[in-house]
């Protein structure tokens, strides 16, 4: 079983728990945070935000980094930080 993935929003200081259904761009329109947004799948950028650090059993990227919200989800990482 996926655990929820933890989104700390650095700028807000609100924290969002992602479910394993959702990807964090979901969760966090869910929660009523505004992200701008187009494709949905990766692609376009819109939603690109931010990467401030992230924890899990293999993060693999250095960071800071950009991220694009909408294909974000929980899996290997289990705390996520964004400049947000």
């Amino acid at each position: 079983m996926i655990p929820p993935l933890v989104v700390e929003l650095r700028k807000s200081g609100r924290t969002v728990l992602v479910s394993p259904a959702c990807t964090v761009l979901e969760a966090l329109e869910d929660e009523g945070i505004a992200i701008d947004s187009m494709c949905r799948a990766g692609i376009c950028g819109t939603c690109e935000t931010v990467a401030l650090a992230a924890t899990g059993p293999h993060p693999r990227d250095h960071y800071p980094r950009p991220l694009r919200l909408c294909t974000t989800a929980p899996g290997p990482l289990t705390h996520l930080i964004l400049d947000l």
